[in-house]
């Protein structure tokens, strides 16, 4: 008998019995007021894992993106992302419903990034006409571009522009997992320069 591995998304992944039952063993607590051990547990690891000040659960990755944009981008300002990106093909336009905010657009090349001089000729000069760009969203390993890891040079270089234009950049990393195995790095040298991920 053949047995097959579903690849169409990381949402079909069900969990084994060892799972399940550590799920109904873990310990208990009210989330509301920082008292869920597992929960606290979890977030410490998965900040200290990706090198970040800290990190919180929440139920989607689709709710992740979201929060992200929204703590990063005032109400009329804009972010730059991909046209294939996840967030802007599969979130119900979330950033602009919830936030207000502008997406702007740009091509992803078959490999998952987009083009850095596309990506500084979008970046909006100091104009009462434009949205104020205020993020770059990239998505590792991409989705919609045959699942590949963009490069750490290509990271940094498009975190050293947004810095450089008081710009934040967050990641959707729905797979950084396997962006870490392909490109045989850790979570945080990856994320080293990135404000904000999802996971």
């Amino acid at each position: 008998m053949k047995q097959y591995i579903d690849l169409r998304s990381d949402t079909v992944t069900q969990p084994t019995k060892l799972m399940l039952d550590e799920l109904i063993r873990a310990p208990l607590g009210d989330d509301v007021f920082s008292e869920d051990p597992t929960v606290n547990e979890l977030e410490k690891k998965a900040a200290g894992l990706l090198g970040k000040e800290d990190a919180l659960l929440v139920p989607s990755g689709t709710m992740g993106n979201l929060i992200a944009v929204l703590v990063h981008c005032a109400r009329g300002t804009e972010v730059i992302l991909g046209d294939c990106s996840h967030t802007f093909i599969y979130e119900a336009g979330g950033i602009s419903a919830f936030g207000g905010i502008h997406s702007h657009q740009l091509k992803n090349d078959k490999n998952g990034t987009i083009d850095i001089n596309l990506i500084k000729n979008a970046i909006r000069t100091d104009d009462v006409h434009f949205p104020t760009t205020k993020l770059i969203c990239l998505e590792n390993t991409h989705n919609k571009c045959y699942g590949f890891p963009l490069e750490i040079d290509y990271i940094n270089s498009i975190c050293n522009l947004a810095h450089e234009n008081n710009i934040k950049v967050h990641m959707d990393g729905a797979r950084i997992f396997n962006a870490c195995i392909a490109l045989d790095a850790s979570p945080d040298i990856i994320l080293k320069n990135v404000d904000s991920i999802t996971f």
